[in-house]
């Protein structure tokens, strides 16, 4: 778009003033002006020239923005899982299948994204980004060599975009667009069949499923994108096209040859101005690289890195280790696709980050669009991710994996809906539109040596996302969400640490380490949480084993109609729990404090303000039964007489101010 803006510039340049004279006629720097006499014949070209300079720098401007708004990055909204239908409790339980992993040696570290409605509900890193030569932790932007998740994410997109503006059908036969192209004939050469794009995408072309590199390069050098595409278009074809499946690189390949042809730009180009750079995806690009003497080494830097170092290389994950010692790092792991491709391959080349991933995924589950900016129709995306009809028993979709013996990834518990693709370095995309659910999961399984799989843990991790979604939606604030979510991004509860567990009281009491001046204190409070709230996030804290744990809960479960025996009964769950788990943390209870409802707040409470201290006497039972400090702040903050909070340390009836916090403070003081 910049280009045409550019090119309109010069032709209106150019076209006022026709003469090469005039140009040559403008002084340039440092010289003085050479119009001297003035005239005003010469004053008017020149204030014409000046104006169609504005004009000119106007139109570059409107170019300069169109291309800021068509690469601008972005990334999807976060959401805390429950906010989107997802449980962060059972979510968990992928984050123990991808540690078991590594620690298993399936994959020194991996990165997982699980996208819900169009929002980011979940994204961390494990293990370590390189262990050889160094140790590197992995983190969330790493950059990952997509291997063949790049046929779908890049290749098979390109291809429908070109049959949505009318360039291709995917009923054309492939000779159409490759001279020479050998099509399918039986071997007494009388029954001959034409091998189509749909073929090619669906893998059903009878194309062989690799090609043997190390031949190749021996008869033609490398990199030879041309003598490779000779290859594939005249070598023997395995079976009679749409009869049978054979997942082969070779089929897109061909296809990216095919996109070259009529697009006129380089599989990079396309995919870079019409899907990542349209969609935001700024860290998503094909390195393109060569194989000589000194090993493999990129030939051009990513679009997004600093083209004077080579400090771009530090964020992407490393591949395998070659024989002359170094990995791969920024060329692409596939022999095919970096010795004879250059890496710019259609099988495989993409590299991405799970952030850039989401971006697409989302884009597909929304029919193709994100944010406004389209890459796809809904009804392009529908035939894309659809298995043709007369292609059912073989699983496959133009571009994507729905049930062929390479799914797995999609595990079991997902919707027939649901489609994806893996890639051989340990990369997995997995998009469920009846859900709404992406899961993506990148590692570098290959890394240092090739020796390991993730495919049972690509299925797991895909069991454990789907068991996360529930039904109903939030149950609680968003703000209850979001700082349950704050807390799993903080550093982990140690035996060291004091927490303040509890709802609103304790969450508005603010730095509570400066308060009782002690730097370990945790303040885990959060406004509106009830005692089943509490119990859910102790995951949070218990595995941390801390030292001691102050425990406040109970009143917004008055509010919510809870008698005084069910609140009991709750507290005395969370008590043995933390006595379970984490029996060396010393447990105090803290009593409730009253309310005075002559504030006319909060209408829930009304009538209960004999009940504060009804929940207190069984409070005070479970302590001595469970041999727990019970600490007894009601006194402290009742008029005289009644059971109704002190006006004056009370801000509506229900919190309490600082005199009032000041007050429980001094309390503590003699427990920490």
């Amino acid at each position: 778009m910049s280009d045409i803006f550019r090119n309109m510039s010069d032709i209106f340049f150019i076209c006022s003033d026709p003469s090469e004279n005039c140009r040559k006629q403008r002084p340039r720097k440092g010289q003085p002006n050479a119009d001297k006499n003035n005239t005003p014949t010469d004053k008017t070209k020149r204030l014409h020239i000046m104006k169609l300079t504005v004009i000119r720098i106007s139109l570059l401007a409107c170019a300069s923005l169109l291309c800021t708004q068509t690469s601008i990055a972005q990334k999807l909204k976060r959401a805390v899982p429950e906010t989107v239908g997802l449980s962060s409790e059972r979510l968990a339980y992928a984050d123990s299948i991808i540690l078991q992993g590594i620690e298993n040696g399936n994959m020194p570290g991996a990165v997982l994204a699980v996208v819900k409605d169009g929002k980011m509900a979940y994204l961390k890193a494990y293990g370590n980004k390189s262990v050889y030569p160094e140790r590197e932790p992995m983190t969330a932007n790493t950059v990952f060599d997509m291997a063949s998740c790049s046929k779908s994410m890049s290749t098979a997109i390109c291809a429908m975009i070109l049959v949505e503006r009318g360039k291709l059908r995917l009923t054309d036969p492939v000779g159409n667009y490759i001279p020479g192209f050998k099509n399918w004939e039986s071997k007494d050469g009388k029954t001959k069949r034409t091998i189509r794009i749909s073929h090619l995408m669906t893998h059903t072309s009878g194309l062989p499923a690799y090609a043997p590199v190390a031949e190749l390069q021996k008869r033609y050098g490398a990199p030879q994108p041309d003598s490779l595409m000779s290859y594939i278009a005249s070598w023997r074809r395995d079976f009679e096209p749409g009869k049978d499946f054979q997942y082969s690189c070779l089929n897109y390949i061909t296809l990216q040859n095919i996109i070259q042809r009529i697009s006129g730009m380089s599989l990079r180009e396309f995919a870079r101005r019409n899907i990542f750079d349209v969609l935001g995806m700024n860290h998503t690009d094909y390195i393109p690289c060569v194989e000589g003497k000194d090993g493999c080494e990129s030939t051009e830097v990513p679009c997004w890195a600093d083209r004077k170092s080579d400090d771009w290389k530090e964020i992407i994950a490393p591949t395998t280790k070659q024989p002359d010692g170094k990995v791969l790092r920024g060329q692409v792991h596939d022999p095919l696709a970096r010795v004879m491709n250059g890496g710019i391959s259609g099988n495989a080349g993409v590299f991405s980050t799970a952030d850039d991933v989401a971006l697409l995924c989302a884009a597909l589950d929304n029919g193709g669009s994100l944010n406004g900016r389209q890459i796809l129709s809904p009804a392009t995306v529908k035939t894309m991710t659809s298995v043709p009809s007369d292609l059912k028993q073989f699983g496959r979709t133009p571009g994507w994996d729905c049930y062929s013996p390479y799914s797995s990834n999609v595990g079991d518990l997902l919707s027939d809906k649901a489609y994806g693709h893996t890639g051989y370095t340990g990369t997995s995309i997995v998009i469920d539109p009846e859900n709404h659910l992406s899961i993506i999961l990148l590692a570098h399984s290959v890394h240092p040596v090739d020796e390991t799989s993730v495919v049972r843990i690509r299925s797991l991790v895909a069991n454990a996302v789907a068991g996360a979604l529930v039904k109903g939606g939030n149950t609680y604030t968003e703000h209850y969400y979001e700082r349950r979510s704050q807390f799993d991004e903080e550093k982990p509860v140690t035996s060291s640490d004091i927490i303040m567990l509890g709802n609103s009281l304790t969450e508005n009491g603010g730095n509570w380490s400066a308060r009782l001046d002690n730097g370990n204190i945790r303040n885990r409070g959060i406004i509106g949480d009830d005692i089943p709230g509490m119990y859910d996030r102790l995951y949070q804290i218990l595995p941390g084993h801390p030292a001691k744990l102050f425990l406040m809960a109970g009143i917004n479960d008055l509010s919510h109609d809870l008698s005084v025996n069910e609140i009991a009964a709750s507290v005395e769950r969370i008590v043995k729990k933390i006595r379970t788990e984490s029996p060396q943390t010393k447990l105090y209870l803290q009593s409730l404090l009253p309310i005075n409802e002559s504030f006319n707040r909060y209408k829930r409470l009304a009538g209960k303000t004999d009940s504060v201290p009804a929940i207190n006497a069984k409070l005070r039972e479970l302590s001595e039964k469970e041999n727990i400090t019970y600490i007894d702040l009601f006194p402290l903050f009742k008029e005289p007489d009644s059971n109704s909070m002190k006006k004056e340390l009370s801000t509506d009836g229900l919190h309490i101010n600082e005199a009032g916090y000041a007050i429980w403070t001094k309390k503590l003081k003699k427990h920490i």
